[in-house]
């Protein structure tokens, strides 16, 4: 009987079971509340009423043609129907804090985003972004605050067209809508491949504050075309094409922003002038790109104690060609671990005076023959600060009593072959100067006539390390410069020949 009271209990368990999934899956869903309600009452308000929005999830897209304040209780999430934007803001004056946004189009056809503005005067405020084209994209706006807020881009999208920080005819042709590439992004998504659009876009917009915001996982972390005025601090941008992205911007100002892990730090293309004080930009190693910071014919620019560290380049500058009065000026940086440190084109006019240069594979090389002689580097009766430099202050002043010089022939082989940025902490390395000192004619791309002793800018963490690191030296690695050694002689020896014959 024992035994039969047990088998019909295990039973009874048994039919019971099936049920308890159902029962417990029911419990979990979550109740979709529809957002036309919230839309009825925006339609009814009066300009300035705030309206409340408590939790709870809402389907459907929003317009905001008045002046309120939408103000989430609890984090509300307002999800998109998957057409167009799920917010657009067409009325000045408007605040959005305290929501969750989620599920726009698929972009890029009509600039989806999920807070879509095209009005003046707006603020949006401690807002989770999520599972849109664009985060946050601002069309012609005026006097506008985007501050404290999160943007994540979309799970499994693509990061595209990383190149064009290198394309020559980059910046021809824009639009708001980056039609250039439309079609192409359309085509590719509805094929089942997902692409996203930038964290913050700004498209000619005048007077706005980009502050305190997390990027994660965007095409560009902010991304600016034509805008004025733009002030850009304390955000943190990461796993991005590029962290910030300027086409013609003028008065941009980016200050105390920490830039990493992302395809490249930031790129300014045309405009200026620009100030970019005290950001950290690092571990921006993409063999393409990689670049902490690339500037290509800005004008007036002022970089100042900033950190590039563990990039594949730190800076690379390209333009403005010949205007002087509009000077790129890099002080009080520390440019640390990179691969290369600085990157020069012959188009390039700079001041560089109190950085330090700490430990790049490569401190300074030129992209193209004629850098040398065009920038400088000894400012204000001051040069810059060099891990590997080798001389001495007998007067005890804090500088260097002889000059210090970077960037001669070899540098431009390693950069032509990158392959030997292996050797560059290795006896190899010093080898090949060698070489270079006594067969080579020598036209470094750096003269610093009074190098600091000492560094001036802001100090690394304790725990930074840069991929820029310097690698150890084995047997290949010696055989690999003993090579490089044959064909930097036989290079140029021709050369050397053409320059007697020429001379008798």
């Amino acid at each position: 009987m024992r035994i039969r009271a047990f088998l019909l209990v295990v039973l009874a368990l048994g039919a019971l079971a099936p049920t308890a999934g159902p029962l417990a899956a029911a419990a979990e869903t979550t109740t979709m509340l529809d957002a036309a309600e919230i839309q009825a009452r925006i339609d009814a308000a009066s300009p300035g009423a705030v309206i409340v929005i408590e939790p709870g999830t809402y389907h459907g897209n929003l317009v905001v043609e008045a002046a309120v304040t939408l103000r989430g209780e609890g984090r509300p999430v307002i999800h998109g129907d998957g057409t167009g934007s799920v917010i657009l803001v067409k009325a000045d004056g408007v605040t959005i804090e305290g929501l969750r946004i989620e599920h726009s189009s698929v972009g890029p056809i009509g600039g989806p985003a999920g807070i879509r503005v095209e009005a003046d005067d707006v603020t949006i405020v401690d807002n989770v972004v999520e599972d849109t084209y664009m985060g946050i994209a601002l069309f012609g706006s005026k006097s506008a605050e985007i501050v404290d807020n999160v943007v994540l881009g979309r799970e499994g999208a693509a990061i595209q067209d990383e190149g064009h920080a290198t394309d020559p005819n980059a910046g021809d042709g824009v639009s708001s809508s980056r039609a250039d590439t439309a079609g192409t992004d359309q085509t590719r998504a509805s094929s089942g491949h997902v692409y996203g659009g930038d964290g913050i876009s700004l498209w000619n917009c005048t007077g706005v504050l980009v502050r305190g915001n997390l990027v994660d996982g965007a095409r560009d972390g902010v991304y600016m075309s034509f805008g004025t005025d733009i002030l850009i601090d304390t955000n943190h941008v990461r796993g991005s094409r590029y962290a910030i992205h300027s086409m013609f911007a003028k008065n941009l100002t980016a200050a105390e922003n920490l830039f990493e892990h992302n395809l490249s730090g930031v790129v300014l293309m045309y405009g200026g002038p620009v100030l970019l004080l005290r950001n950290e930009v690092r571990d921006n190693t993409s063999a393409s790109t990689g670049f902490g910071m690339l500037l290509k014919d800005v004008f007036g620019v002022d970089a100042v104690e900033n950190a590039f560290v563990g990039n594949r380049i730190g800076i690379q500058i390209d333009g403005p060609a010949g205007d002087m009065e509009h000077r790129i000026v890099v002080h009080g940086n520390t440019i640390a671990m990179n691969q290369f440190g600085v990157a020069l084109y012959p188009s390039a006019h700079a001041f560089f005076y109190r950085n330090s240069f700490v430990e790049n594979t490569v401190q300074v090389v030129a992209l193209g023959n004629g850098v040398a002689g065009k920038n400088t580097w000894t400012y204000e009766g001051a040069g810059n600060y060099w891990s590997n430099y080798r001389g001495y202050d007998l007067g005890g002043e804090g500088l260097g009593d002889t000059p210090h010089h970077e960037g001669g022939t070899v540098e431009r082989l390693m950069a032509r072959a990158p392959v030997l940025q292996a050797l560059a902490s290795g006896p190899a390395f010093s080898l090949l100067r060698a070489v270079e000192d006594r067969w080579i004619e020598h036209r470094p791309v750096v003269t610093d006539t009074l190098p600091l002793m000492r560094p001036e800018s802001p100090a690394l963490d304790d725990g930074a390390t840069g991929s820029g690191a310097s690698v150890a030296l084995g047997a290949a690695g010696l055989l690999v410069s003993a090579l490089a050694i044959a064909v930097l002689v036989a290079f140029r020896r021709p050369l050397r020949r053409g320059r007697v014959s020429h001379a008798v």
